[in-house]
């Protein structure tokens, strides 16, 4: 490909004289010239330079080709983001930070002055993009603007801040901007162009007038995307969670799913990627931007299949971790899941495998009792130690290769189907073999990582002691004060881990929890209220290295909130609605969801509440939108153990009662599973409001 033109171009000194992406803009407003690029524009009076032809990068030489990044654009204001739910009845009721609804521009909370001649406002919300200033002032007066996601913190003795800027977690990205007036009467507005920063505050130094807080507004900028998911609760500690996870992945989508906006950083590290994609799809429409994604991954995949830990590859090792690695498998089962598309399956498939077989190379030397690891399960809240690393890259060995098994299995590869299944035996039995202790009872070194990740992979544990090691997870977590003492990697799996072996109470208690450490104790401790999500677990207490506040790999409990809190899956044009009960003994836990999420057959609505009916104590009401030529299946589950369902209501109708072991409607049918306890409707498309009844 070559690019062809002429020296008919004229250029000149600009105003912009620097720009960085982690070090702002400098600009020296004198040199603008209004106007300069429509066609009527005239300046003889500049010294105008003619440009030099370059040769083109790619040669007879070069082994590089131009590809097209087919990826949504990166996109500014109410340009960057869309909305496929209705948004009229949502509420901030409760949330610290701003709403995803105003439009994506933010105005400052506060204003204050700490010292003379600096203004800091406060945006009320960590966000990513930059700041529109007015200035008023004379000529050649410089004014820096710098960008941090936190304040200093508070002095001891009197408990309060200093009001500067933290800016040491942003290491050598200094995040700050220069602009020189050029003296217009009337005022100027300085906005940056080449540059976005990740911040909360902003310090303006040097401003020749008083910053009044209208004069500052700023812009929220990421890759064009769409809201499609959207879920509420009773629960206002899980629904900051969930604020601070969809604004935490908005400020992560830049081209590519960066692990932080702010620092020194800003890169596509890999398991950042692979633990957000689940709850990533459930929130935004992101096909395009991941496809491009892999595209990259694959681009620089080696001939032996490996790949690294961060792509495009600037930073950790080659070949990847693989918990870092399992993103190229994850993310294409992830899209499949959610777009039922086997175009993916099939496009990726070859790279998948060659990516398997890399780490099994690794695994021939190793055994999986030593299997190579880079990072483990990152960053678990201290005191506490990481859990045996080679356990660690064994659950995502095995889980890759379960994802490749399923893969094969619809694209109807069933000689791949069988030897991956035979090795998947093979290895779960290894598993077992190398890291369960039998004489403890436990998996490694008894951590509930451990527990968690041989639970999380099917066929690992087996059936004979399964309820042993479920219960030991739960007598730790008890030992713990009902606390986590896990990394990124187990965290991502506990909480289904605990709801699909019986204890969702104990999950619900785990995810309402804001003592440390927790995902409730970043916005309720008395240094700081986070509006996005932390890095480390005990980010104020930390040093600077690696502390940003502004990390989605932690997101991944999203997907939790959706696929059990509201129980929703969706089989091509079925869909399964199976909402988890917390007991009725633990219900202030969360009494109440609704949830709406666009599908690719149109917005299904959802949302329940326990013990609506004033006359029968233990009832849930179910209200269900069902999108045109689909079907779906209702699950209820018993509000407390033992419970026996007696009556099912659909608007004023009864359509089943015990009594009467069934009452079949034309567009329904119900059945009872009085082992499970378990309510099961199926029924068309159209909105329904059921109602089952429980003693």
């Amino acid at each position: 490909m070559h690019i062809f033109s002429d020296q008919t171009w004229r250029g000149r000194q600009g105003s912009i004289l620097h720009d960085s992406i982690y070090n702002g803009e400098m600009i020296d407003a004198r040199y603008d010239r209004p106007d300069w690029s429509t066609v009527d524009f005239h300046d003889r009076l500049s010294l105008w330079l003619t440009p030099e032809i370059m040769p083109s990068p790619i040669n007879t030489t070069s082994k590089g080709q131009y590809t097209f990044q087919d990826m949504p654009p990166i996109r500014v204001g109410d340009d960057a983001l869309h909305f496929e739910i209705d948004t009229s009845s949502i509420s901030m009721d409760g949330i610290q930070g701003a709403s995803l609804y105003n439009g994506g521009v933010l105005r400052p909370i506060s204003v204050s002055t700490p010292v003379s001649g600096v203004h800091i406002f406060d945006l009320g919300q960590n966000m990513v993009g930059w700041c529109r200033i007015r200035f008023h002032g004379s000529r050649g007066i410089s004014v820096q603007v710098r960008h941090a996601e936190i304040l200093t913190q508070p002095v001891i003795s009197t408990g309060k801040s200093s009001e500067q800027l933290y800016v040491e977690n942003l290491r050598s990205a200094t995040q700050t901007d220069t602009y020189i007036l050029r003296g217009d009467p009337n005022g100027e507005l300085y906005e940056p162009r080449f540059t976005v920063h990740g911040f909360r505050y902003v310090s303006v130094f040097g401003s020749p007038n008083p910053l009044a807080i209208n004069d500052i507004e700023c812009f929220v900028v990421h890759s064009e995307t769409t809201l499609i998911g959207y879920f509420s609760s009773s629960n206002t500690v899980i629904n900051q969670i969930q604020h601070n996870i969809q604004w935490g992945q908005l400020n992560n989508l830049m081209s590519i799913p960066t692990d932080c906006p702010q620092r020194d950083e800003r890169k596509g590290w890999l398991g950042d990627a692979a633990l957000s994609i689940d709850e990533a799809l459930y929130n935004f429409d992101l096909m395009r931007f991941y496809v491009n994604f892999l595209n990259l991954i694959v681009d620089i995949q080696h001939t032996d299949g490996s790949i690294p830990d961060t792509v495009p590859f600037t930073s950790g090792s080659y070949p990847s971790d693989p918990n870092w690695g399992t993103a190229l498998p994850t993310i294409v089962w992830q899209l499949y899941r959610h777009y039922h598309d086997r175009d993916v399956l099939q496009n990726y498939y070859k790279s998948i495998r060659a990516y398997i077989e890399s780490v099994r190379a690794g695994y021939n030397e190793t055994g999986l009792i030593k299997l190579d690891y880079h990072y483990g399960d990152w960053v678990p809240p201290p005191p506490q130690s990481m859990t045996d690393v080679h356990l660690i890259s064994s659950y995502a060995f095995l889980h890759d290769i379960f994802v490749l098994i399923n893969i094969s299995q619809i694209l109807g590869m069933n000689e791949d189907a069988k030897i991956y299944s035979d090795l998947y035996q093979q290895l779960a039995e290894e598993f077992h073999r190398v890291f369960y202790t039998s004489t403890a009872g436990y998996y490694a070194d008894g951590m509930q990582a451990a527990q968690i990740l041989a639970l999380a992979l099917p066929n690992v544990v087996p059936i004979d002691i399964r309820e042993h090691v479920v219960q030991y997870l739960v007598k730790n977590i008890h030992d713990q004060g009902k606390h986590l003492t896990t990394g990124i990697i187990s965290t991502a799996q506990l909480f289904r881990v605990l709801s699909d072996n019986g204890y969702h109470d104990l999950s619900l208690e785990l995810i309402s929890s804001i003592s440390y450490p927790s995902y409730g104790y970043m916005f309720n401790n008395p240094y700081e209220n986070a509006t996005t999500l932390w890095e480390l677990w005990d980010a104020p207490f930390e040093g600077a290295g690696m502390n940003s506040r502004n990390h989605i790999m932690f997101g991944s409990v999203g997907s939790w909130f959706y696929s059990h809190l509201v129980g929703i899956d969706y089989q091509s044009d079925l869909i399964i609605i199976r909402p988890r009960m917390v007991s009725e003994r633990k219900k202030y836990l969360l009494d109440r969801v609704a949830c709406q999420l666009s599908t690719l057959y149109g917005l299904i609505h959802i949302s329940y509440t326990r013990n609506e009916n004033d006359t029968f104590a233990n009832s849930i009401l179910l209200r269900i939108t069902i999108p045109s030529n689909t079907r779906s299946k209702l699950i209820f589950e018993p509000l407390f153990p033992h419970a026996r369902c007696v009556m099912l209501t659909e608007g004023d109708r009864v359509i089943w009662h015990d009594a009467l072991d069934a009452v079949v409607d034309k567009d329904e049918t119900v059945f009872y599973d009085s082992n499970k306890q378990l309510l099961t409707v199926q029924t068309n498309s159209g909105h329904y409001e059921y109602q089952a009844f429980w003693i």
